[in-house]
């Protein structure tokens, strides 16, 4: 109901609304709506404009008449177009000059070229933009005070990669320590486990025991102090168990129930468990960057996990501790993947809110990666592994970073980001009425070559080179990969950058 007063037109409230505490809207002028006439508006501008001030214009045959006009008035400011009454009187009526509002033609350049420029700032920070969505990177509660950094007996800067710096060596998928204490049957590495490690028995030397000290992020250090891998835990949030871990096992345990994987593909280099892989790739005969193909039973699947918020929030948060720690190859990967795909537009990330190109959902239920290294991702890159399950991380599931002489424990909900293709790893196993799934994201390095030699394969590229250009692409391996792992940060240099 109107308030009192509103109807009665002695009254303020007549003129105006008021609020509840009595104010009116407005404490300037009083105008009342009901002696404003918008036809008599209209036909002053018309005399005002076509210089007859004196003149009875409220019969010109141009234009709709004036008693529409006025009808205006009834009708929602939101929904209201006027109508172009000048085109009209242009064409009918010489009295009345047509006024164009077109550009000049300077005008019109220079608003195609700040198009232009808009367009292409855009096409360089829409990656970037999609990917900070959810992931919240570079804040400043991730490392004003991080736990003490682990110390790595290993340099990023002298992996062993491929001649072209892209990829990683690929070698015969067993580590030399191995071979030599002859553990090694038929080229399958074997299983470990923390006995072999430590104690009176054990068979290798060096190797440093990290105990799970929080969900806290714990920076890798390598011996020129540079961080190379990151224990990035979990998201600080008291109830991410029950909201992100719980649904994404539920999740996984689903879908091992549902896919279509055969026998044989659940035995491969990785460990023998079936896994689903969604994204984009480049190699292994590829002529151009495609999808990884999947059957119609697993893409449903895959369209359901990757559709999930708990799948959703670990890609940001893995994609957030990247850029926290990794601050320059993370921008490295940025303009790298932001050519790939404002090229490739029928190619899409997994997740919108990760930099990473792929992720493999290993289903278990005992997953025990075998030792191996990823040599198809990009040799100075990180990837992101997350487990999941139902197990004890004090006896099992820990992640062993061979080259770093590293055992860490590795609990449910937690995220490591490791140079996969640089470092040979393995798991050890859980026990046997105990589950355990993984997440992985990465990028393969394939894709960066793609961009890298102008979206052309390597035939075509040193085709397109002279002998002397293609004879210094070729032993640029060594400089890339070195240049990639200068994009590493220390501790100091992000502690002043934040």
């Amino acid at each position: 109901m109107p308030p009192p007063g509103f109807d009665d037109p002695d009254t303020d409230a007549f003129l105006f609304r008021t609020t509840r505490t009595g104010r009116t809207f407005s404490e300037w002028q009083r105008i009342s709506t009901h002696t404003f006439d918008i036809a008599a508006a209209v036909v002053h501008s018309l005399q005002l404009s076509t210089g007859r001030p004196d003149e009875d214009l409220s019969e010109l045959d141009s234009g709709p008449p004036l008693s529409a006009i006025s009808t205006v008035s009834s009708l929602s400011p939101l929904t209201w177009v006027p109508a172009t009454a000048s085109t009209s009187t242009a064409s009918t009526s010489s009295a009345t000059p047509s006024v164009s509002i077109a550009p000049t033609g300077c005008q019109a350049r220079d608003k195609a070229r700040s198009k232009r420029k808009r367009n292409a700032q855009r096409a360089t920070t829409k990656l970037k933009t999609d990917i900070l969505l959810d992931a919240r990177p570079r804040h400043p509660r991730h490392f004003p005070k991080p736990l003490s950094p682990i110390q790595a007996s290993f340099e990023i800067r002298k992996v062993r990669i491929a001649s072209t710096g892209w990829i990683g060596y690929r070698d015969n998928g067993v580590c030399e320590e191995e071979e030599e204490a002859s553990m090694v049957e038929d080229g399958v590495a074997p299983t470990h486990r923390l006995p072999d490690f430590f104690g009176s028995q054990r068979r290798f030397q060096g190797f440093q025991y990290i105990p799970y000290r929080g969900p806290t992020s714990r920076p890798i250090v390598d011996t020129a102090q540079k961080v190379c891998a990151v224990f990035g835990g979990m998201p600080d949030d008291p109830n991410f168990m029950r909201d992100v871990h719980d649904p994404a096992v539920a999740a996984m345990e689903a879908a091992l129930r549902d896919c279509c994987v055969s026998e044989e593909r659940c035995s491969h280099r990785r460990g023998n468990f079936p896994q689903l892989t969604e994204g984009d790739s480049m190699g292994g005969g590829q002529k151009c960057p495609g999808a990884l193909v999947n059957g119609v039973e697993n893409t449903r699947i895959l369209n359901h996990l990757t559709a999930l918020p708990a799948f959703i929030r670990l890609a940001g948060f893995a994609t957030g501790v990247f850029a926290n720690w990794a601050p320059r190859l993370f921008d490295f990967y940025v303009i790298y993947m932001t050519l790939l795909y404002a090229r490739y537009t029928h190619l899409c990330r997994p997740f919108k809110n990760g930099i990473f190109s792929a992720c493999t959902f290993n289903l278990g239920p005992r997953t025990c990666a075998l030792g191996h290294r990823d040599f198809a991702n990009l040799a100075f890159g990180l990837c992101a592994i997350t487990a999941l399950g139902d197990f004890d991380y004090k006896t099992g599931s820990h992640l062993v970073l061979w080259d770093c002489k590293l055992v860490i424990e590795f609990p449910p909900g937690c995220t490591i980001l490791i140079p996969s293709a640089a470092t040979y790893h393995p798991n050890i196993p859980i026990g046997r009425k105990e589950h355990c799934y993984s997440f992985t994201q990465y990028t393969t390095g394939g894709l960066f070559r793609w961009v890298e030699h102008d979206f052309k394969t390597e035939e075509e590229y040193f085709a397109s080179l002279s002998a002397e250009q293609a004879e210094e692409e070729k032993g640029l391996g060594l400089a890339r990969a070195e240049a990639g792992a200068g994009l590493y940060s220390t501790i100091d240099e992000l502690r002043a950058a934040n």
